[in-house]
């Protein structure tokens, strides 16, 4: 059915889908018909905001010059996470741009005590300028928002009046990943594409300039650790190991490793550890891996990458 356009006052039309949204049917429905508030993306730019203003926000931020020419107003982004979002909510954004929704969700955490998290995704657009790409502008964004929101909080603070208590100051840390090639080499070679030469290449499997934090990141989903895990590094005997969500995982991928600082991490009693090949010191070491573990914690769960 086609409903037939109105125009009296209050009635503006809203969209909508009925079956699966694919081949389901669609029609009408207007603000009158409705019992309840009603989301219209007829939004006036004196309640969220345009591009001008955004500029303007951003210049403020970066104490004099907007890097960026089109980003989204904050109010905008706020707008929406009043309607869309509950205080402990995902906030995914595939377009960032300069980073105009972590600001939003960090201000709304600001004001209302919630503990919302987003995710970013942006393209490494090339930029002329200070920055020399629109990720380089959006991570920087994060961390002067971050700053001055915190500032905001703790002025606040001190002069809260009698009987109120103190706004908590909301989680500004934030991780930045890239899409990236694996950290390892294509090990797999048929015997005839093998001579003596290239077996001396097979000694480590990882590849160079990786550091350990890469080798961990890519461990993570094998172990369904989230990346927003979170990580501290403390020394056993000069080798630098991992604590991951406070024991869930111990990770060490330096070289030389002994039987010493293997009995060290069982002890600790994981529920995954994890080393790469080359890690062990000697062939005594490698063997026992896996009995030092099962005699000082055998539940957990080993790795070797």
């Amino acid at each position: 059915m086609i409903a037939k356009k109105r125009y009296d006052k209050g009635s503006w039309p809203l969209l909508y889908f009925t079956g699966d949204g694919l081949g389901g049917m669609r029609r009408k429905r207007y603000l009158d018909e409705s019992s309840g508030p009603t989301a219209t993306n007829l939004w006036p730019y004196e309640e969220v905001g345009h591009t001008d203003e955004a500029k303007k926000e951003l210049k403020k931020l970066f104490e004099g010059s907007a890097p960026f020419d089109t980003p989204k107003p904050t109010r905008l982004m706020k707008r929406i996470l009043d309607i869309a979002s509950d205080d402990d909510s995902f906030i995914l954004d595939f377009y960032s741009g300069s980073a105009s929704m972590a600001d939003a969700v960090m201000q709304k955490n600001a004001d209302d005590g919630g503990s919302r998290k987003y995710i970013l995704v942006q393209i490494d657009e090339p930029l002329s300028g200070e920055f020399k790409t629109l990720c380089e502008v959006g991570e920087e964004r994060i961390r002067r928002a971050g700053s001055k929101i915190a500032e905001e909080v703790e002025k606040e603070n001190t002069q809260l009046k009698l009987g109120e208590d103190p706004k908590p100051v909301p989680d500004i840390g934030f991780r930045v990943l890239k899409i990236e090639s694996s950290n390892f080499r294509d090990m797999y070679a048929s015997p005839d594409r093998t001579d003596q030469s290239s077996l001396l290449d097979m000694i480590d499997n990882v590849k160079d300039g990786r550091t350990a934090e890469d080798l961990l990141f890519q461990a993570l989903p094998a172990f369904r650790i989230p990346y927003s895990a979170k990580y501290e590094t403390f020394d056993i005997e000069g080798k630098k190991v991992f604590n991951v969500n406070a024991g869930q995982l111990i990770a060490c991928f330096d070289v030389d490793v002994n039987n010493d600082v293997i009995e060290a991490i069982a002890r600790m009693k994981p529920s995954y550890a994890a080393m790469r090949d080359l890690s062990f010191k000697d062939d005594s070491a490698a063997a026992n891996f896996d009995e030092l573990f099962k005699t000082c914690s055998p539940d957990t769960i080993r790795r070797v990458i």
